[in-house]
């Protein structure tokens, strides 16, 4: 798997931990439009006293409140998000079959 530092494009991923953020944003906001987006940010705050910036550093918190809310539904979700990440740091998504989205984003996100 390629390293977010060179995002598998030669191009460095100067944040990983915003790009991550916004990968989320988008993918919520495509499968579920924006106004739901908001109300699952607005509810993961609640829930957890955590912010959707925070989702970066404990996507363990986002991955499972997806799951407790969503149920089965979570896996749509899920891989979504994992498509628009590895777009997004440019590695291709069958290098990271294995890997669940928490898993990912802590790889993404790390530092190498």
């Amino acid at each position: 798997m390629a390293s977010p530092q060179n995002g598998g494009r030669g191009t460095p991923v100067r944040e990983p931990k915003a790009e991550v953020v916004r990968a989320i944003d988008e993918s919520l906001g495509e499968l579920l439009g924006e106004p739901c987006s908001r109300a699952i940010y607005y509810y993961f705050q609640l829930r957890t006293s955590l912010r959707s910036e925070d989702v970066a550093d404990r996507p363990e918190a986002f991955v499972g409140f997806l799951r407790e809310m969503f149920r089965a539904g979570a896996q749509v979700i899920e891989r979504r998000i994992a498509e628009r990440l590895c777009a997004r740091f440019g590695v291709d998504v069958r290098d990271v079959g294995g890997l669940d989205l928490v898993n990912l984003i802590k790889a993404l996100t790390s530092k190498r």
